[in-house]
């Protein structure tokens, strides 16, 4: 007894301690593994956000491919307009973790990346994980202001769709062409069909997510063709659109 409990005590050490040190980390893989398929209780977590993919699509694919039970709360406007007023910083999403809320999107996804281990706890493949979080997050700010632009009531109609129409037209032809060639590049670079790792990381369900709503049709000026053109990130975008995880939770959505 006591040798399995010095066991299990040096075991739980490796785990902590190693994802700290880069050289280690690898030793660690399996003993953080092990430990988080252990029958522990998990949390109970209910997202609430919009019926769309918008900031929240990560989160949930994360939790779909991790395994990790969650409730999908979705929002109608008028449902979020009575809502705000009480909602934690008056903004969606919110996670809630065992009765306790939790906002903000990026803290969020860290958290369930955290449950599922896709979010690396190796500093070096963290930092690469967080900053291709950074490349997808630039591109969803360039985007931001052409969604904004409709909610100005200070414009006619006629002259929100007109600079609407102007900005889509930089993210076509400026921003997404940049974004999606540093995509490509950084999937040379990984030469692992993930961006990261030979496993899916919260920052691939991140550009899975925003490659689904960009080919979408959904955003007027942005062509569903947008992808073609980018080998490496067409396949990454069929390999994890295809991931068996990933085809069961949107086969769920349509019933």
């Amino acid at each position: 007894m006591l040798r399995f409990a010095t066991g299990l005590a040096s075991g739980a050490v490796v785990g902590y301690c190693c994802p700290k040190l880069d050289a280690l980390a690898p030793y660690a893989a399996p003993v953080e593994d092990a430990m988080r398929a252990l029958p522990f209780p998990k949390p109970q977590l209910k997202l609430t956000y919009f019926d769309a993919i918008g900031v929240a699509e990560k989160i949930r694919l994360t939790c779909a491919l991790g395994a990790l039970p969650f409730t999908d709360t979705r929002l109608s406007f008028p449902q979020w307009a009575a809502v705000k007023p009480t909602a934690k910083f008056g903004q969606l999403p919110l996670l809630e973790v065992d009765g306790d809320t939790y906002a903000q999107s990026g803290a969020t996804l860290a958290y369930v990346g955290k449950l599922t281990g896709m979010y690396p706890s190796a500093p070096l493949v963290a930092l690469k994980t967080d900053e291709l979080l950074g490349v997808h997050e630039d591109l969803m700010a360039a985007i931001r202001p052409s969604l904004l632009v409709m909610r100005d009531e200070k414009l006619s109609l006629r002259e929100r769709q007109r600079r609407q129409a102007e900005m889509r037209k930089a993210v076509a032809e400026k921003n997404i062409p940049e974004t999606f060639a540093r995509y490509e590049r950084m999937l040379e670079t990984s030469g692992k069909g993930w961006f990261i790792a030979d496993k899916p990381t919260i920052a691939d369900m991140a550009v899975l997510a925003q490659l689904r709503w960009l080919t979408s049709g959904l955003l007027d000026g942005v062509p569903k063709s947008c992808i073609d053109g980018y080998p490496r990130l067409k396949a990454f975008f069929m390999r994890a659109s295809s991931h068996p995880e990933v085809e069961k939770w949107y086969t769920m959505q349509k019933k």
